[in-house]
């Protein structure tokens, strides 16, 4: 039997004003990365749009090229939809720094992390450190990471130094005997970090007796609109769902944003406080034309989506949302799918994290999980994901009218860091109603 390991990761992003991140931040940001994204491919066969020449090129390629990969095997479900890129991103990185041979070369193309291990990992320690600036006062954005690895468990000296150094991951000896109580405890670990937004990342069952290691990421987010909208402009109006008008809560700003008008759909961008995040919401301009938005999806048309926008007055009317779900995302068939069906067998070569001398204890990804919430409001954006990999044995003139922007039908949209690119949510609204 191949021992399990599970690696979580959980980032959220909460309205309230405290701070709830407790483990250290990550180390401070690395220079030497490269400038420039891998070359490696999406699944349509084109490569990512070049990132902006900083450390954490790398990191911020790989959640735009393995978001819209992502995002394209997912569309087929039906209603609203919302993953994180960045967060399953991180938990994945982290497990890459374990993986070796034909496994990590899988891992590298699904998640286009590039053939540079040391690269990628700079590339994200960089990012953690841009999120965890503790002389921000704009915003809140923190991210922690902790591993629970069983006692007595081989753990290989690079792993624990790399997670550690570029990760900012202290790791916590625990006890998996019985799973139940390590579940409760890994799961009120992350309950702290989201202000309970998250409370059951890891499912009833995930961890067994010979469960060896959970990876854990949490991240939290505090994001209002630059330019709020004004409570007492909300009011009913009809929001298209297959045709049909439904009632929407709906909010109405005008005010100068980035703006355009391309692939036949309007793009918008309204930043949060600091302009170091902002929302682009992409509205096709036929009510059922959202399903070909989607199909077509490629992180080169993220990039250009949003080197496009110019100021200019927009009048905006935009459905208050709130998009969660009733269970985890798995995510194992779909990541098999997209070309790392190695990592999720028994002769999968993670020796990188333990390298036990019977082969029978080698680890093997067994399942991972998601799961991933957003409100957005008149006041700005609250919003939580978590992802575990759960491992196992075996402005424009004054004088111009502004352009109108009403987000009456369904429409796309991510929540991005505006400086590296990297993309922390996306997800669609098919329908506004809770």
């Amino acid at each position: 039997m191949r021992l399990p390991m599970t690696l979580a990761l959980l980032l959220s992003a909460c309205g309230s004003q405290e701070t709830a991140i407790d483990p250290t931040p990550a180390e401070a940001p690395v220079d030497t990365a490269p400038t420039e994204e891998s070359t490696a491919q999406d699944e349509s066969g084109e490569t990512p749009a070049t990132a902006p020449a900083e450390p954490s090129a790398v990191f911020a390629a790989s959640t735009r090229a393995f978001g819209a990969d992502l995002y394209r095997r997912l569309r087929s479900r039906e209603g609203n939809l919302v993953v994180s890129p960045g967060s399953i991103d991180i938990a994945f990185a982290m497990t890459f720094a374990g993986a070796r041979g034909e496994t990590a070369a899988q891992m590298a193309r699904v998640f286009h992390f590039g053939q540079d291990g040391d690269a990628l990992h700079a590339a994200a320690q960089a990012q953690l450190a841009r999120w965890n600036d503790p002389d921000r006062d704009t915003y809140e954005l923190r991210v922690a990471n902790r591993i629970f690895a069983k006692q007595g468990m081989d753990i290989q000296p690079d792993f624990a130094a790399i997670t550690r150094e570029r990760y900012g991951a202290p790791m916590e000896l625990i006890s998996f005997s019985p799973p139940e109580a390590a579940r409760a405890h890994i799961n009120r670990w992350v309950a702290e970090q989201t202000r309970e937004r998250i409370d059951e990342l890891l499912p009833s069952g995930a961890l067994d007796a010979t469960t060896r290691m959970v990876l854990t990421n949490a991240v939290y987010f505090l994001g209002n609109w630059k330019t709020q909208f004004p409570e007492d402009a909300t009011r009913e109006e009809p929001f298209y769902v297959n045709g049909e008008g439904v009632p929407a809560r709906t909010m109405h700003l005008t005010h100068s944003f980035g703006f355009a008008h391309r692939d036949g759909a309007q793009l918008l961008e309204m930043p949060y406080v600091g302009d170091a995040l902002s929302m682009v919401i992409v509205l096709p301009d036929a009510q059922d034309g959202l399903p070909a938005l989607e199909e077509g999806l490629t992180a080169e048309q993220l990039a250009q989506w949003t080197s496009d926008l110019e100021e200019q007055p927009v009048t905006v009317s935009l459905p208050r949302f709130r998009l969660e779900m009733d269970e985890p995302l798995e995510l194992k068939e779909t990541l098999r799918a997209m070309g790392m069906p190695l990592p999720f067998q028994a002769d999968a070569d993670f020796s990188g994290m333990s390298a036990p001398s019977d082969p029978d204890e080698r680890l093997s990804i067994d399942e991972a999980y998601h799961m991933a919430f957003i409100e957005v409001t008149e006041a700005g954006t609250e919003a939580a994901a978590a992802t575990a990999v759960v491992m196992g044995r075996g402005a424009g003139p004054a004088a111009a009218p502004p352009t109108r922007f009403t987000a009456d039908h369904p429409f796309l949209f991510l929540i991005r860091d505006t400086q590296t690119g990297s993309i922390l949510f996306m997800g669609r609204v098919n329908d506004p109603r809770p």
